[in-house]
């Protein structure tokens, strides 16, 4: 091979070199983003779990759980030019399992349809409304809530049935707006992707038994990971729960778990949250030592 043609070769492998260069960085450096499509269907589950124990000294101790299962769909309908979307949500399914000293075990399926029986029969109305009544939601690409538009019907039946008292300001528009707000992750920006990256959210509730509750969740970027061939963001949460009420102070609290957000894919997929509480309760000059487990589970699912 003759020096002229060496020297194209090399300029041709160099051409070829700073290409792949180029084209590694621009992946590198794409941001971190929903990738919202017109037309395009959402599957999400999300399972609730909350174990109870209440120490009452010579009484002994009891203990009751709740597990609550929400299937719910997403629709994109309309992508603007800057990636935000308006998208459908619908809530499919609700399925409630309760275990309480004196209730013995309520369960619930709002697919079901044999009549609900007991405490279930209370809540029955509340969550048929909600798989009825699809609500708007307009969504940024970094996953920022910027409106909901639940339907008045719905709030109607949460805020005057059974459920309105244990809810209170989350049976309210304002109050879907920040539980949803507060279930999903806001993206960092791409200045902010780097590992050991920090930010927080707050979320207050008004709850007419417990008084204030205010939760500060706070995220950590810890770089991507292969999942079945995929790549996937890892982002680890920790939550921080006080209640303002006199009759409870929190003794201790401890949360483990982590966030996947698909990269290629442009969509969350999956949360895992547990938190454990130790809370001191006083009631008629007596303290009362509650223990609270709970966990949250939110993960794409496909099409059934």
């Amino acid at each position: 091979m003759n020096s002229a043609m060496n020297a194209l070769v090399s300029r041709a492998f160099l051409l070829a070199w700073v290409i792949f260069v180029f084209c590694s960085l621009a992946t590198a450096a794409e941001p971190l983003v929903w990738k919202f499509v017109e037309g395009d269907t959402y599957h999400y589950q999300m399972v609730q779990e909350m174990e109870t124990t209440m120490n009452l000294g010579p009484g002994g101790a009891t203990t009751s759980s709740v597990k609550q299962t929400i299937d719910m769909v997403w629709e994109i309908n309309l992508v603007d030019d800057q990636g935000t979307a308006a998208l459908t949500q619908t809530i499919d399914r609700v399925q409630m399992h309760i275990t309480a000293p004196g209730q013995g075990e309520v369960h619930f399926d709002t697919a079901s349809e044999e009549p609900a029986q007991g405490f279930a029969a209370m809540l029955a109305p509340s969550l048929k409304a909600a798989t009825q009544s699809p609500f708007q939601v307009t969504m940024t690409s970094r996953g920022e809530i910027t409106q909901v538009e639940v339907p008045e019907a719905l709030i109607e039946i949460l805020s005057q049935g059974p459920a309105g008292a244990l809810l209170g300001s989350l049976a309210t528009e304002k109050g879907f707006k920040e539980t949803m707000a507060s279930s999903l992750l806001v993206l960092p920006t791409f200045e902010e992707l780097v590992e050991g990256h920090q930010w927080s959210t707050s979320l207050e509730i008004e709850n007419p038994t417990l008084g204030n509750i205010t939760t500060l969740a706070t995220y950590e970027y810890q770089g991507s990971r292969e999942v079945e061939g995929q790549t996937m963001e890892v982002f680890v949460p920790t939550r921080v729960t006080q209640f303002d009420g006199a009759t409870l102070r929190v003794e201790g609290q401890k949360t483990t778990g982590e966030i996947l957000f698909n990269r290629s894919a442009g969509h969350l997929d999956s949360t895992s949250i547990h938190q454990s509480i130790d809370l001191l309760i006083t009631v008629d000059g007596n303290d009362v030592n509650q223990h609270l487990d709970q966990t949250i589970r939110f993960r794409m699912t496909k099409e059934k």
